[in-house]
């Protein structure tokens, strides 16, 4: 049987690997869409990135000619760690182990200060120790020490 008999046999669906008279495989691979083993093995980088930023939120890269599936996280000020991954359903798992949205990068692109971070803009933080006391309802604030100056009366 030569290589035209063989490839006439598997287009067929037989077998083709016998002898010449062989009988056709009557056995089909099953079209079963069968739920893909997730492993979170080997995320520590995510894991890491994740617990020590504020914000952090996921973009599924899709497969391209040069490289596999890939997730991006990126937190809140921009910075973002870019790796590779088994499947799109490693990254859903992690995102939902982890309580992370993820988006897919190919619909909703990349937020703006990814951007703004590789060309060097920072967010300007503001932390609630930086904010002056909130008033009361009497008009003083809050906490306050009494070593503070009253404002001058306006004029009349």
């Amino acid at each position: 049987m030569g290589f035209s008999d063989r490839l006439r046999a598997w287009l067929r669906g037989e077998s083709g690997g016998g002898a010449a008279g062989a009988m056709p495989s009557t056995s089909r691979p099953s079209r079963r869409r069968r739920e893909p083993k997730v492993s979170l093995d080997g995320l520590d980088e995510f894991v890491a990135f994740t617990t020590t930023r504020r914000g952090v939120e996921g973009y599924l890269e899709p497969r391209t000619n040069l490289y596999s599936h890939s997730m991006l996280l990126v937190a809140d000020d921009g910075e973002y760690l870019r790796r590779p991954i088994a499947d799109p359903a490693t990254a859903r798992a992690f995102c939902a182990s982890h309580g992370l949205p993820l988006y897919d990068a190919a619909r909703v692109g990349y937020p703006r200060r990814v951007r703004d971070y590789d060309r060097g803009v920072r967010p300007q933080r503001v932390d609630l120790a930086d904010l002056p006391p909130w008033p009361d309802a009497d008009g003083s604030a809050e906490g306050s020490t009494g070593d503070e100056q009253e404002p001058p009366p306006p004029p009349v």
